[in-house]
């Protein structure tokens, strides 16, 4: 049971630093698109900018959503988990 426990942490730290960095991607990657863009479109209208960004800004939200989710889930699990342990 404690080897399974560990290799339960060991995965949740991997997935989690994924995570982390994965936002950090698609954040990053939203900045340097959003500053090309203003740099070198002529003409730029908003609607047109709101089409260039919006995947971006998509992806980075669902990711934002689907972790918070994770994260609701595996604290909702441990806590459940102590409730039977009690």
């Amino acid at each position: 049971m404690k080897r399974d426990t560990k290799f339960h942490e060991f995965v949740y730290e991997i997935e989690n630093i994924l995570d982390e960095l994965l936002i950090a991607f698609l954040s990053f990657g939203a900045i340097v698109v959003s500053v090309w863009t203003l740099q070198r479109t002529q003409g730029l209208t908003m609607s047109s900018f709101g089409d260039i960004i919006q995947p971006w800004i998509v992806m980075l939200g669902l990711m934002i959503i689907g972790r918070e989710l994770w994260m609701m889930n595996r604290n909702l699990e441990e806590y459940l988990r102590r409730e039977e342990g009690e």
